[in-house]
């Protein structure tokens, strides 16, 4: 007779995120980037990664080689991935706002993650302020309170989860590049 138990992982609310995250080569000439999917409860369910090469800067207007090369690599992750997350973040310092406002309309809720008081920098950014110092810099819009979007972000954050798994992505990378 089996022992009696309740798996408490399976009970209560859980969604699905997905972190975008962008880390430049050492030796400037590309990018990197990860979009590193896991579940509110932190248990990763999918990592696809790739690498692009950053046109020569001085063909460029200052900072548009480096959003030209993370948009291109944020499309060509987006199309590899095999789940539809209910929200995605990215790093405010490393996702130029462009990228979000005039290369590429996402069609589930995104916000760029920032650990200062960061204003919205594109017409269509709204900036919601957490407790713990860190600002989420919606791009397209807040998610609706109730929604998958709303809540993810509110299991993420009671979970401590809105910043460890960007590191976790940076580890991926090294390991997938460097290894």
């Amino acid at each position: 007779m089996p022992i009696p138990f309740r798996d408490l992982g399976e009970e209560g609310p859980s969604g699905v995120a997905g972190y975008l995250k962008f880390v430049d080569e050492p030796d400037g000439r590309g990018i990197r980037g990860a979009l590193f999917v896991m579940s509110t409860r932190g248990e990763p369910l999918e990592f696809t990664f790739s690498r692009i090469d950053v046109q020569s800067a001085f063909l460029w207007r200052a900072g548009e080689a480096r959003r030209q090369a993370v948009s291109s690599l944020t499309k060509a992750l987006f199309e590899a991935s095999s789940r539809i997350p209910d929200l995605i973040l990215a790093l405010a310092g490393e996702a130029p706002p462009p990228v979000f406002s005039e290369d590429l309309e996402v069609e589930i809720p995104l916000c760029r993650v920032a650990t200062d008081e960061l204003g919205p920098q594109a017409v269509s950014e709204e900036v919601e302020r957490l407790p713990d110092s860190l600002s989420l810099v919606w791009v397209n819009g807040s998610p609706p309170t109730g929604g998958p979007g709303r809540k993810t972000i509110e299991l993420l954050n009671s979970g401590q989860l809105l910043l460890e798994p960007f590191e976790r992505a940076s580890m991926g990378l090294r390991e997938a590049f460097e290894t």
